[in-house]
């Protein structure tokens, strides 16, 4: 099975900063060939909660299997708190 590796900070520098800029970016994740790819965070040290939100949601709705690698600490809290906003928005977290 073939996996198509992405670097983020090829698209991003060191900082994702906006849903526009992070739609952008699964517009080109969504036109690839592969199913499977790996979204590298390796040099990403700052992403905002709304991109982190929007990429939830965007991830959500992608065809293709999307796995992360290489996090931060600070991006995985993000997320984290994005997960946990959206689950509270869904409903299924107190």
């Amino acid at each position: 099975m073939a996996t198509e590796r992405i670097f983020l900070k090829h698209f991003f520098f060191d900082n994702i900063v906006t849903r526009k800029a992070m739609s952008e970016f699964f517009d080109f994740v969504n036109r690839s060939s592969e199913k499977n790819i790996i979204l590298d965070f390796k040099d990403i040290y700052f992403i905002s909660r709304s991109c982190a939100d929007e990429y939830i949601k965007l991830k959500l709705n992608s065809k293709k299997e999307l796995f992360e690698e290489n996090l931060s600490e600070e991006v995985k809290q993000m997320f984290n708190i994005a997960k946990l906003q959206f689950k509270h928005n869904l409903g299924i977290a107190a």
